[in-house]
């Protein structure tokens, strides 16, 4: 019995030394993968730089490398401000238009485009903040006409209430409203389908930072359909996917949703400056379409009533930013999506004339 007893613990001992190895293999081939990712990733992002990278447009604001980009000359300057996660490559199709006729200036936010990460959450004010710094520093010279995109609106309305003097025009395309993040219906927020998405959401945002140094992101092309279905121009697609493949992009994006999705607060009311806010009119149709990338769990949730509510409540949140100036205006702008700059930037490049002709009288 004793040695039967001996042969077991030997066998047992054998067995845990076996699998020892095997792990102490899967690590090590763990790390070589992740080294060999991040060498990857490295090689990549020079690579992309060398390319890519508008050197002549780099400014230095308080030790971080921001990119401003300004053409055309006149008065006022006109300063284009991204949505949320977004580049000044979103405003390729109005740039050079408006130069025509003013001196207009675009810009990568911290960790955007080619401009530096910086590791901290920014909330609006630090934006605008750091967007005075930039213009001052670029030798750029108020007044401003300001022009946000989606959450961008919210940037440059921040702007504006903080530098009152500088800005005497604006133009919202598609613009967030402060209070959006908190208007989702109850019948969906309060839901277990909407929690359980929001805790997948999240745990995605912690996740992606640490894949994105080792090259995961770009091994397995995963920012490559969300360019693709935007309205670039195809030889801007490439530079545009250059710049979300670069390791800051992923931070920089995950720190600014979790921002985003508590942010909460009331716009600021802007005087009688100039200001037209262009938007879709939503009906019930668009929040379906806005919903078609959730699961069905979710859509299950969406009866016609709720979908009702929610295209009310864009209307009215649309109206209440155009009312935010005594010369504020609403233009309705049909066949297009969120992205208007790309969709149909005639239509904002007529919204500036405009503005700007206001100004200029």
């Amino acid at each position: 019995m004793t040695k039967m007893a001996d042969g077991k613990k030997r066998k047992g001992a054998g067995c845990l030394r076996w699998l020892g190895r095997v792990a102490l293999g899967f690590l090590i081939l763990l790390l070589v993968l992740m080294a060999t990712g991040a060498i990857y990733q490295a090689v990549a992002n020079a690579r992309d730089a060398k390319t890519y990278k508008p050197v002549d447009q780099m400014v230095d604001v308080n030790g971080i490398q921001m990119r401003l980009d300004c053409r055309g000359s006149g008065s006022p300057t006109v300063v284009l401000e991204a949505g949320a996660q977004s580049s000044s490559i979103y405003w390729v199709r109005i740039q050079d238009d408006v130069a025509e006729f003013t001196r207009v200036c675009s810009y990568d936010r911290a960790g955007y485009g080619w401009s530096d990460t910086v590791h901290e959450a920014m909330l609006p004010q630090q934006v605008a903040e750091m967007l005075h710094n930039l213009l001052e520093r670029g030798g750029e010279q108020p007044p401003y006409l300001m022009v946000g995109h989606s959450f961008g609106g919210i940037y440059v309305r921040t702007f504006t209430v903080k530098y009152p003097d500088e800005v005497v025009g604006m133009v919202l395309v598609d613009s967030s409203h402060e209070n959006q993040s908190q208007q989702t219906p109850p019948e969906i927020a309060e839901s277990p389908e909407w929690i359980q998405l929001q805790e997948a959401g999240a745990t995605s945002l912690r996740i992606l930072p640490i894949a994105a140094p080792i090259g995961v992101l770009r091994a397995f092309k995963l920012m490559d359909p969300a360019v693709a279905n935007l309205q670039l121009p195809d030889q801007e697609k490439v530079p545009a996917l250059a710049e979300m493949y670069r390791t800051g992009f992923i931070g920089a994006y995950a720190r600014e949703s979790n921002m985003i999705a508590t942010y909460s607060g009331q716009p600021r009311k802007l005087g009688d400056i100039p200001l037209i806010v262009l938007s879709q009119k939503m009906e019930v149709t668009d929040v379906q379409k806005m919903f078609e990338p959730y699961p069905p769990a979710i859509k299950s949730l969406l009866t016609t009533e709720v979908m009702q509510g929610v295209a009310d409540t864009n209307n009215e949140n649309q109206n209440e930013l155009a009312a935010l100036s005594t010369r504020g205006k609403r233009i309705i702008v049909e066949g297009s999506g969120h992205f208007i700059q790309l969709d149909k930037p005639q239509v904002v490049i007529d919204a500036i004339r405009e503005v700007f002709g206001q100004i200029a009288r």
